[in-house]
């Protein structure tokens, strides 16, 4: 019997085992994924990874898992799976077009696009120096690293930060090569949509799900995150899974599933070094939800004591992982990361004696439930009152405060000085100090609109009611919600132009506000009295919220030079020509050792892709400098300069390799609308005993 899909339209599935088999593409898709990128970061880590070690090592957590994580889906669900998965294809295809070249280290996709390649080709992250590290000592101002993206630890140079997204992206070579590891963010970008489909199915409904799922997708910010090598796409993918999981664990009573979310959760640490704070949120919420819940005691209890240890061990490997392949980064953000860990360790201490304390006699659980009967459905709605009053008032800051930064550290005085030159560019009042966290619920408002913003605010005091009202599993959304997007509400700490500064709230905040926010819509619509106006309504209003994002593309300024201005970073390539330019740079002389004088941002650049040792020269390098190098590396050295005037040449040098890179322009209070180039001209040189450089001819001379 063919199976008929509910959607209006007359599409059919051929069989009931093959709708079955579409209804549940995007939970398997997703699995697969979280399984793959799990396995790359755990070999990463260990510095085996290889195609022999990622793959097994995925096979088997997939195999694992495969039974105990099985979709509850029934064929009605295909129509709108196939539309899900069918979309997030799309999505890919379209992107992979502007993927980005993000090749030179600007910020952070530089380090990690770079680290990617290497891992295509290597083990582990940690690149030799080969030599690099004595011939730069032969004068001050000469570096084997580079400041903060490269660090050196013994003879080997450490690219900055987490692993895992490297080694996911670095499998896109195995598949397609260098543009396969510049476009494999967009794959985890297209999954990550999948993610807030699966999510948003457990409480709004395959169909309705479909709309927050569409919204997000037509954010700048997760196209932009994604078209390059950003952190945050793989984290939301993490979260949003670890919280489907432990939202079906609690519904159908799987310690398997709370466990496996749990754990995803804290696998976040294997990706940015803010991890802790996603995941005490989420175990914070899974121990509420057990606690609130109706299965037997025993049960919750040691289900809540399995997540809480389960997720601190993956959480505390995580961590270990990243000071072992990126120890100055980690000793850089130490102090910071320190508290983070002391504040999750002691909240896990907390929950763990809570959680023990459960069974007979002291059934300390009742605390919780005791809390709720007291407060009744009118303490439920006061409760989810408060949380709408909150979000507001801080909605409202800009209105009443100015926040400022301190200068007194060295890392406070280089942001100012950052913010100022942005302020500076734009014609603003300049006041490098100004944090502008007060905008902080504005920038979300930048990528999904105002009005999507306040249902989702509504939508949240909707989530803590139900939890209150026998709904236990909102808890795990509400403490994976609000923990990242209160701290960083409050106090964003980052440079605030955008993209950048999104950054902070793109794992969670906004595909969580997406999903509140048709929440909201839907309850808003279903309060009408008569049925074909809840229909209309809903119609309605789902499409809404779904395509609203749109207008986040255009601003329209009448009266300006340019009325119409569009969202740069869809419509251009990002760091469009430093493919090029690199791969032109390393055949100028391939096979010999490199003296990149004066431009730190092409260090790592020339040491991955040309792989070849790297002198970084701040200053200009003495002709008996350049020879004393020479002899160090055994081999002649070439000079790649952008200033002629730092070296002594045997003849006029020319121009070896011109470049123009494009890139979107750094804006505080807005989506970027403009993008500004950046065009290079490099010299190269061979050096001669004398230290003296013979200039390299342009090629074809």
């Amino acid at each position: 019997m063919p199976v008929r899909i509910p959607d209006g339209t007359r599409a059919l599935v051929a069989r009931p085992r093959l709708a079955m088999a579409l209804a549940a593409g995007p939970d398997r898709v997703v699995q697969i994924t979280v399984a793959l990128a799990l396995a790359a970061g755990v070999t990463v880590s260990l510095g085996q990874f290889r195609p022999w070690t990622v793959l097994p090592l995925a096979a088997l957590v997939i195999a694992a898992t495969w039974k105990a994580f099985r979709p509850r889906v029934d064929p009605r669900d295909a129509f709108p799976a196939a539309l899900a998965l069918g979309g997030s294809l799309a999505w890919a295809l379209l992107n992979f077009l502007l993927t980005s070249e993000y090749l030179l280290v600007v910020r952070d996709p530089g380090f990690l696009t770079l680290s990617g390649l290497w891992l295509a080709h290597h083990p582990s992250t940690d690149i030799p120096s080969l030599g690099a590290i004595q011939a730069a000592d032969v004068q001050s101002n000469m570096l084997a690293d580079a400041s903060q993206a490269w660090n050196l630890r013994g003879d080997m140079i450490q690219p900055q930060g987490a692993k895992m997204l490297p080694a996911t992206i670095a499998m896109g070579d195995w598949v397609a090569g260098e543009w396969g590891v510049l476009g494999a963010n967009i794959v985890v970008g297209a999954v990550g949509l999948l993610a807030v489909y699966i999510l948003g199915r457990q409480f709004l409904g395959p169909r309705v799900a479909l709309a927050p799922t569409v919204a997000v997708a037509l954010t700048v910010s997760q196209v932009a995150l994604s078209r390059s090598a950003y952190s945050e796409p793989l984290t939301m993918l993490f979260v949003l899974t670890g919280v489907t999981w432990a939202w079906r664990g609690l519904a159908e009573r799987s310690a398997a599933m709370m466990l496996g979310g749990a754990a995803a959760i804290g696998a976040t640490t294997f990706i940015r070094i803010d991890g802790a704070i996603f995941a005490a949120g989420a175990i914070a919420g899974i121990v509420i939800a057990l606690a609130l819940g109706d299965a037997p005691r025993r049960w919750r209890a040691g289900v809540a004591v399995g997540a809480v240890l389960l997720q601190g061990a993956v959480l505390a490997g995580g961590y270990l992982s990243l000071w072992r392949w990126s120890q100055a980064y980690a000793d850089r953000l130490g102090g910071q990361t320190h508290s983070l860990i002391l504040v999750y360790s002691l909240l896990c201490a907390v929950l763990l004696v809570w959680a023990a304390t459960w069974l007979e006699p002291v059934r300390s659980d009742r605390l919780l439930t005791t809390l709720r009967a007291r407060l009744g459905k009118r303490g439920a709605l006061a409760t989810g009152g408060a949380i709408v009053a909150g979000m507001l008032v801080l909605a409202s800051r800009p209105l009443w405060t100015i926040v400022h930064r301190g200068e007194s550290t060295s890392e406070d005085q280089f942001t100012n000085r950052v913010v100022a030159a942005f302020q500076q560019a734009r014609g603003l009042p300049v006041d490098g100090t100004r944090t502008y966290a007060e905008s902080t619920v504005s920038w979300i408002s930048y990528y999904l609109t105002w009005p999507i913003v306040l249902l989702a605010i509504l939508g949240l005091g909707i989530a803590a009611t139900r939890t209150l009202r026998g709904r236990s599993e909102w808890a795990v959304l509400l403490g994976a919600t609000l923990a990242p997007s209160l701290l960083y509400f409050w106090a964003p700490e980052i440079v605030p132009d955008q993209v950048w500064a999104i950054r902070r709230f793109e794992p969670m905040t906004i595909p969580a506000l997406a999903l509140t926010a048709t929440l909201a819509a839907v309850v808003l619509a279903r309060r009408l009295r008569r049925e074909e106006q809840r229909a209309r309504a809903l119609r309605w209003s789902i499409g809404i919220v779904a395509l609203l994002p749109v207008a986040s593309w255009i601003s329209i300024q009448p009266g300006a030079d340019q009325p119409v201005l569009g969202a740069t970073p869809l419509v251009i390539r990002e760091l469009g020509g430093s493919r090029d330019q690199m791969h032109a740079l390393c055949d100028v002389a391939p096979g010999h050792p490199i003296v990149l004088a004066g431009t730190s941002s092409h260090f790592g650049s020339l040491r991955v892709m040309c792989d070849e040792p790297v002198v970084l020269a701040l200053v200009a390098p003495t002709p008996e400098s350049l020879a004393a190098m020479a002899q160090i590396f055994g081999t002649t050295p070439v000079v790649l300069t952008r200033d002629t005037t730092w070296f002594e040449w045997t003849s006029t040098p020319s121009v070896v390799v011109t470049s123009t890179v494009r890139q979107s322009s750094y804006t505080l209070g807005g989506i970027p609308r403009e993008y500004f180039k950046s065009n290079y001209s490099w010299y190269a040189g061979l050096v001669r005993a004398s230290g003296q450089l013979t200039p390299i001819p342009p090629a074809g001379q």
